[in-house]
């Protein structure tokens, strides 16, 4: 999809300027490259921002879905304006491990509808005693 926010007020240089904002399959381009039949949009009333990211999140699942899913906390979080979230390792199983950790990912692959970057256990069932796989956790987990 192809659209321009057109007077949108957006933050630079430590001020609120007036600016048409280009976009094209998810990035800001250069109004000269949309081609004709792109989106307007009159946002002189709005500001526009980028996504925010929460970096302290509780998701809950797996372990406490009672509380909370990842599907009920990323629409939330979506329709607060938010694009990604990190959530928080208190859940059963931990995710001190690849096995552990991937009941997780799978559930956030099937019901997340933002990005979803889980945190990983510095120690093993977060008891402080042994430390976690973080060299085996690296690639999946912040």
């Amino acid at each position: 999809m192809e659209a321009i926010f057109k007077g949108a007020n957006v933050y630079r240089n430590g001020a609120f300027v007036s600016r048409d904002v280009a976009v094209s399959s998810g990035r800001i381009v250069s109004p000269d490259e949309l081609s004709a039949g792109a989106v307007s949009f009159d946002c002189r009333r709005f500001v526009l921002l980028p996504g925010f990211v929460d970096v302290h999140v509780h998701l809950r699942e797996p372990g406490f879905s009672y509380k909370e899913t990842i599907g009920s906390g990323t629409k939330a979080a979506a329709r607060g304006g938010y694009t990604a979230v990190c959530t928080m390792p208190n859940l059963n199983p931990t995710p001190d491990s690849l096995e552990n950790l991937a009941p997780q990912r799978e559930a956030i692959a099937r019901d997340a509808c933002i990005r979803v970057l889980p945190y990983g256990t510095i120690t093993v069932g977060e008891k402080g005693t042994e430390l976690s796989d973080m060299d085996a956790l690296a690639p999946y987990v912040v």
